[in-house]
């Protein structure tokens, strides 16, 4: 677990920038709206049924009826404290005979994974409509961020304190991975049925929320969570409405760095909005390295 950094950056827009400036808050949104079209989102596609489990089921415990070695598991399940039962009895004579048996004495399985399964989701459904989220970053130098939510380098990145029970008190890491997050699969619910593994509950559903792709970790991103209650949501049934404003003390914003292109009637337009309301933080506009794929950054001096 990455250690909590002192300070986090939020990259954005000069237009959103000098609005988060005078109106001294930040957009938390549903993960709805994040525009990345691999987040998981209100009713995401399972890629399987009822049906695909219990064939998963039926065939996982025949084959343990039949393995070498059983693997661990709970002694108190009913499925595999039967299997355990019909091992030492050598109760069938093939995996043939034991997917018959068993397709008869788990017949009712398909019905109760449906209601499971149904539950599952809206268990899902019911955090992504009242979580919101807000996405940081460590440093206020990739290039990645600056071109995907710094307007290309026309933008700013700001630079909030985190943690010390502030705005953004209890930030957690982005973890990035090669497979999609997935509000359950197959084999966690198989698992569950045959007894070897216990599902998890929707407690586990923040993590899922905290996973991207590994073609973007050089972006070192970080998430503050909060899951509001419904009373303390001010927003209808318009999805485009799941956000809130969330104000934070001028002391917070530490920093103010410049995109390399951004205009500097808009970057003065900022700084006078600046000047009223955070004394004392610290500006600095960008540069474009000499022949690196790099941004330096150099302190300004503002009367």
């Amino acid at each position: 677990m990455a250690a909590n950094p002192e300070t986090l950056v939020k990259y954005t827009d000069a237009d959103t920038a000098k609005k988060i400036i005078g109106s001294g808050t930040l957009r938390w949104s549903s993960p709805e709206l994040f525009h990345d079209p691999w987040e998981l989102k209100l009713s995401p596609d399972l890629g399987f049924d009822e049906n695909a489990i219990n064939d998963g089921m039926l065939h996982t415990a025949s084959s343990l009826v039949f393995a070498k070695e059983l693997p661990h598991g709970d002694v108190r399940h009913p499925l595999y404290k039967a299997i355990r039962r019909w091992r030492l009895e050598d109760r069938f004579h093939d995996e043939e005979e034991a997917v018959e048996a068993l397709s008869e004495l788990l017949s009712a399985t398909p019905k109760f994974v449906e209601g499971r399964l149904k539950s599952i989701m809206e268990a899902w459904s019911a955090l992504v409509t009242y979580a919101r989220v807000i996405c940081l970053a460590e440093s206020h130098q990739n290039l990645l961020s600056w071109e995907r939510y710094g307007s290309n380098h026309h933008g700013v990145a700001l630079r909030f304190l985190s943690g010390h029970g502030g705005t953004l008190a209890n930030p957690h890491s982005v973890s990035y991975a090669t497979h999609r997050p997935q509000i359950t699969s197959i084999k966690e619910q198989v698992d569950d049925l045959v007894g070897l593994k216990e599902l998890a509950g929707p407690e586990t559903f923040v993590k899922k929320m905290l996973m991207k792709s590994k073609k973007d970790a050089s972006e070192r991103e970080w998430r503050c969570i909060k899951v509001m209650a419904e009373d303390e949501l001010d927003c209808g049934e318009d999805v485009q409405d799941w956000y809130c404003d969330e104000p934070f003390k001028p002391s917070e914003l530490r920093a103010v760095y410049f995109g390399f292109a951004i205009d500097p009637k808009v970057r003065n337009d900022i700084i006078t909005v600046l000047k009223k309301t955070y004394k004392g933080v610290a500006l600095f506009q960008g540069c474009r390295a000499d022949r690196e794929y790099e941004v330096n950054f150099q302190r300004m001096t503002v009367q």
